[in-house]
């Protein structure tokens, strides 16, 4: 989707493109900042893109090929000779060109690797042998790596020839000569410590680290849980590997949370295309069979029991989609609150009490906001006291439990490990609009 401040410059390079005005086309989408350079060519004809792209400085047409969403990234790349694409992949940070490598055709990508050289060729393909959502993959061999015997003005003079070619400076890691990590140093620290003090002398020997084979879910709580910019990953040996950056890892935590927020609503299987339509039926189709049964059987039985107070006070009847609606809408507001909350890479038995007690508080206050409104409109329009004490108690009541469901299910779904795509929604909403009709029917049969 272009952005309203590009709709004019996506039309000049259009027009361009149209007189076949390469090279002012070529000046205008180049002198954008890299995510509106991608968003521009993302919107013009396949064709244009990549005559665009192939024209511009690698580097910069590098950087506006990482903007794009994965997807076009590998239909862009797919469109480009085998020559092009390793121009502009050797000009991608190793991990960013890691991932596309990974992504594309596998026939294509072992074209790629034929034209790198032996050292470099090796260095991409082990680093395509890690699995996509683990440290491997997300890590960067390109890192600061200095002994303890050096000295911060050794140091610094090794930051200046170096600095290009890594992804961050702000982190030197002191390893002995076998590969191991021993200690960190802050750039700050280095640059305020005398010139000729050694580095295992100032540095840091608390070391957060993680193994190459860790899912990159848990890479990214462990940055945010020690507030770090990076994190480096070490073999089975206890060699480090290399480093995963805090903006490899941003990526991780949206996706990650749009996951969550799928499963907690039920949607799973939609946002995977390649898992087939047959595969998602069969993972979510029986719990919305069985949400179906137990409405008949509960929800229909409930309504059939108590049919002599429905029958004798008509005017409940037309209250049941209020407290169900409602009943519903609070369950999910508490049950995404509390998804949102799981996802974020806080762990359940941290504050887990308050969380819970304040969802439940929220309830309390507007079950009791929305009970007493329910029942004031219901003396207004004459309806009867009886009728209005029972809806306004009703809902205060439904409100609160949808509360209490709507936290308790995520909790209680995640602690026994099942799929929350393909359980939460439906059981979400079958069991309130049970409870609903349950609290209802028998406040009024209790007090009319």
């Amino acid at each position: 989707m272009v952005e309203d401040g590009n709709w004019v410059i996506l039309d000049t390079v259009r027009d361009m493109l149209g007189r076949g005005d390469l090279a002012p086309a070529v000046r205008t989408v180049a002198d954008l900042h890299a995510a509106d350079a991608a968003e521009v060519l993302t919107a013009l004809d396949m064709a244009d893109q990549v005559e665009v792209l192939i024209n511009m400085e690698p580097a910069v047409a590098a950087r506006a090929l990482l903007e794009m969403e994965e997807p076009h990234q590998v239909e862009v790349a797919g469109h480009l000779r085998t020559g092009e694409l390793r121009g502009l992949l050797e000009k991608m940070p190793v991990d960013e060109a890691v991932d596309l490598l990974g992504d594309i055709p596998e026939a294509q990508r072992l074209r790629l690797l034929k034209l790198f050289g032996r050292e470099e060729a090796g260095e991409l393909a082990e680093l395509l042998a890690y699995g996509d959502d683990t440290a491997g993959g997300l890590m960067t061999p390109d890192y600061i790596s200095v002994t303890p015997d050096a000295t911060a003005e050794e140091v610094i003079e090794e930051l200046r020839g170096v600095s290009p070619e890594v992804e961050t400076i702000y982190y030197v890691y002191v390893v002995t000569p076998d590969g191991s990590p021993v200690g960190v140093l802050s750039l700050r620290e280095l640059i305020l410590s005398p010139p000729d003090r050694k580095v295992g002398d100032m540095m840091s020997r608390d070391l957060i680290t993680v193994a190459a084979a860790e899912d990159q879910e848990l890479v990214a709580e462990t940055i945010s849980k020690y507030d770090l910019l990076a994190v480096p990953v070490l073999d089975d040996e206890g060699r480090m590997l290399g480093i995963v950056t805090v903006d490899d890892v941003m990526d991780v935590i949206g996706d990650e949370a749009e996951e969550d927020r799928l499963r907690f609503a039920g949607a799973t299987g939609l946002e995977d295309e390649t898992a087939g339509l047959m595969a998602g039926l069969g993972r979510r189709l029986p719990w919305f069979v069985l949400a179906v049964l137990i409405e008949i059987l509960v929800a229909g039985g409930l309504l059939k029991l108590y049919s002599p107070v429905l029958a004798q006070y008509l005017a409940l009847v037309f209250f049941i989609p209020l407290l169900v609606t409602m009943g519903g809408n609070i369950a999910v507001q508490s049950s995404t609150v509390m998804g949102r909350w799981l996802s974020s890479g806080i762990p359940p038995r941290q504050a887990t009490v308050r969380k819970i007690s304040g969802e439940i508080l929220w309830g309390v206050l507007v079950g009791l906001c929305a009970g007493g409104a329910v029942m004031a409109i219901s003396l207004l329009f004459n309806q009867g006291a009886s009728v209005g004490v029972v809806v306004g108690l009703s809902l205060a009541l439904t409100v609160i439990a949808a509360s209490i469901v709507g936290c308790a299910l995520p909790l209680t779904l995640r602690a026994f490990r099942r799929d929350l795509g393909a359980v939460s929604g439906p059981l979400l909403g079958t069991t309130m609009d049970v409870l609903s009709l349950a609290i209802y029917l028998v406040i009024g049969r209790l007090l009319i």
